[in-house]
């Protein structure tokens, strides 16, 4: 039995945080809104009523911070792109399925590009696509042309298989 040859590995790449940046100035267009909304409540309202009002307004506004900054937290840890000699290896995270090897010589298209936004901050997406149709999608990657570029690197530089 012929011994398998171990992947080795060529970058990694994750989520980077700078990628979370949309969705906080979200947060800070929803958090004013929120605030905002609370001084269009009428004046002549009972205290009772209007401090329960103020209070669900500011929760409402709160609740929005831990979810936005979670996120990214947890995306930021947990999520990886592995470029290896022979496959890009893709973990989604814990609370994720397992993503299948995408296979360097199955690799059939390899796109990157990112919003006005990430342009700015240097983040973007990656798409793989393999001959077989499946394609996934690396959000938030650090330099998005550059890996791409490296992933297609190492897919031109893969002798063509020998005929049986």
């Amino acid at each position: 039995m012929r011994p398998v040859r171990e992947l080795e590995d060529r970058g990694w790449r994750g989520y980077d945080p700078r990628a979370a940046v949309p969705a906080a100035a979200a947060a800070v267009a929803l958090s004013a809104a929120l605030l905002a909304g609370r001084w269009a409540v009428a004046n002549d309202v009972t205290a009772l009523p209007d401090r329960l009002a103020t209070l669900a307004v500011y929760a409402s506004v709160l609740a929005v911070w831990p979810t936005v900054l979670g996120l990214a937290v947890y995306r930021s840890v947990v999520r990886t792109y592995r470029l290896t000699d022979r496959a890009v290896l893709v973990d989604w995270g814990p609370f994720a399925r397992p993503e299948p090897p995408v296979w360097l010589a199955d690799l059939a298209e390899v796109r990157a590009g990112a919003g006005w936004l990430g342009r700015r901050l240097g983040v973007g997406w990656v798409v793989l696509r393999d001959r077989a149709g499946r394609t996934v999608r690396l959000s938030g990657v650090h330099d998005p042309a550059g890996f791409a570029a490296a992933v297609e690197k190492l897919v031109t530089a893969r002798p063509a298989p020998l005929p049986l």
